[in-house]
């Protein structure tokens, strides 16, 4: 008995120590931490008296307290504690709890952790559909809860309108019936903060079968026409019509939903054939439009190159056939054949013709065609043209040994002629020839030569002579005549005469020059400058 007193009174310090405890932060307070892990520990700080005994824990998996291997510690101490990112959706609370080991009250502080930031990623987000339709899936990857919906009445969810983290969107897109390829998508909305949202595009053809025309093309008229093209689609297809020729005009509306039609207009053809189309989506009426008829050739008349004299023609001269649509319209200039010894006969796609024979040509245009007539016409001649295969009517002229005309420095027949003085210049008022020396006279019509001229050839040399008697005045008096015939190196048909200016003609800037061939005189007003 005494033995138990004095354990007692030994005890008495022991059991007489209070064991109070206090909490920093205070435990009434929430703990806020953001929604990613902790990179460096959170504390709570435990003060009570040495020996005073408490323990630890959480009810979360997601709160962990490092380098702790116990739970149970006792006097003033702290507690380090790390939260693991938060993977959503939306925010989550956990607690940390302190319990004393004297009357095991437990002090609770509540963690309280931000959610993510919404994250949302649609697989694939874009896709392709066939002109029949069909089904497909789009994968939702995000942390957030989701709905989703389309966006075009031709797609519709069949599974998949909502979800929460991960999930799958299944889709039917309905065929396609129009000819234009079209394209939807499907809206997917994650909630949270902040808030997103994905779309998934889904393309589908067309197909230009969906869309006809009747008819399909025309040939038109040259005169142009005036029609309409009947367009068969589905009903809710649109439509554009458009000409791409300036030629092609649209009437009314040129656009549409559903069938209809489109009316047209076909100016008339000018020139030659040609193509243009209008085009309703894919799809082409093709216009073919006649040239219009070629138009009528004539031949009006035959004069002599140099003088314009009309009526009788001569071997070898130089001669303007006139006419309408004789030719092309943008004339053509003389060319020689591959070896360069003769120039054609044709030009252009036009040909003169004396009693069938084709003519060396000069120039060919649509109104005028130079020509030498050939050397074996005699007695009378028919002349024709043709041009692009349609023939002229036939002019029938009379054929006579000679009909000279001096050609003119400005082309008209008259004034100064074609001459040249004794050292080739040219001839002219301010270059005039000296009385007694030479002058070259450049004519045509100077009937047959010795020898005999070939029809188109390059003269050679020495140059054939003309067969006709030559006399020449100049100023009314009798120039003497040093020769005359073809030119070397011109085409047959171009006739040079040469002759003394007589020493007691007047002089002056225009004094009347006269050529005569056989019985035939040259025209008159042609002149030369003489000093």
């Amino acid at each position: 008995m005494k033995k138990l007193l004095l354990f007692l009174a030994a005890a008495v310090p022991l059991f007489s120590q209070v064991c109070s405890y206090s909490f920093s932060p205070i435990p009434t307070q929430s703990i806020n931490i953001p929604a990613a892990a902790s990179t460096t520990p959170n504390t709570i700080t435990v003060t009570t008296p040495a020996g005073c005994p408490w323990t630890f824990g959480t009810d979360s998996t997601w709160i962990t307290f490092p380098g702790s291997t116990t739970q149970s510690r006792s006097g003033t101490d702290t507690i380090n504690w790390v939260a693991a990112a938060n993977p959503g959706p939306g925010q989550r609370s956990g607690r940390v709890f302190v319990t004393d080991g004297v009357v095991n009250y437990t002090t609770a502080y509540t963690v309280i952790q931000a959610a993510p930031a919404c994250t949302l990623t649609l697989n694939p987000a874009l896709a392709e559909a066939a002109v029949g339709g069909g089904t497909g899936t789009i994968q939702v990857q995000t942390n957030c809860t989701w709905t989703a919906g389309s966006t075009t009445t031709f797609i519709t969810l069949s599974s998949g309108t909502s979800g929460t983290l991960n999930g799958a969107v299944q889709y039917t897109v309905a065929p396609n019936v129009c000819a234009d390829a079209r394209s939807g998508s499907i809206l997917v909305q994650a909630s949270g903060s902040p808030g997103a949202s994905q779309q998934a595009t889904i393309n589908q053809d067309g197909s230009p079968n969906n869309l006809t025309l009747a008819p399909n093309g025309l040939a038109a008229p040259s005169a142009g026409t005036d029609g309409r093209v009947a367009i068969t689609t589905g009903s809710v297809c649109a439509w554009l019509a458009f000409s791409d020729s300036s030629w092609i005009t649209l009437n009314g509306a040129t656009s549409g939903t559903g069938s209809g039609s489109v009316a047209y207009h076909i100016q008339a053809n000018p020139s030659v054939a040609r193509t243009g189309s209008i085009h309703v989506g894919p799809q082409l009426f093709t216009v073919v439009q006649q040239a219009p008829p070629p138009p009528p050739v004539e031949l009006i008349g035959v004069l002599n190159a140099a003088s314009g004299a009309g009526g009788a023609v001569s071997p070898g001269e130089i001669v303007s056939v006139w006419g309408t649509n004789i030719g092309p319209v943008q004339g053509v200039p003389m060319a020689l054949t591959p070896d360069s010894s003769s120039i054609t006969k044709s030009l252009g796609g036009t040909q003169v013709f004396f009693d069938g024979v084709a003519a060396p040509l000069l120039y060919a245009s649509a109104v005028q065609v130079n020509a030498i007539v050939p050397y074996a016409v005699s007695g009378s001649t028919q002349v024709q043209v043709q041009y692009q295969g349609t023939s002229t009517n036939k002019l029938t002229l009379t054929v006579q040994a000679a009909t000279p005309g001096i050609f003119s420095l400005d082309a008209s027949g008259t004034g100064g002629g074609a001459i040249l003085n004794q050292d080739y210049s040219i001839n002219n008022p301010l270059n005039p020839a000296v009385r007694g020396t030479q002058v070259i006279i450049y004519c045509t019509g100077g009937g047959v030569t010795d020898p005999a001229s070939v029809d188109a050839a390059i003269i050679g040399v020495p140059a054939p002579a003309l067969t006709q008697p030559v006399t020449v005045t100049i100023g009314g008096i009798t120039a003497q005549v040093k020769s005359s015939g073809a030119i070397s190196y011109a085409v047959a048909g171009l006739t040079q005469v040469t002759a003394v200016v007589p020493a007691n003609v007047i002089v002056g800037t225009a004094v009347p020059v006269v050529v005569q061939i056989g019985n035939w005189q040259s025209q008159a007003g042609i002149t030369v400058a003489v000093e």
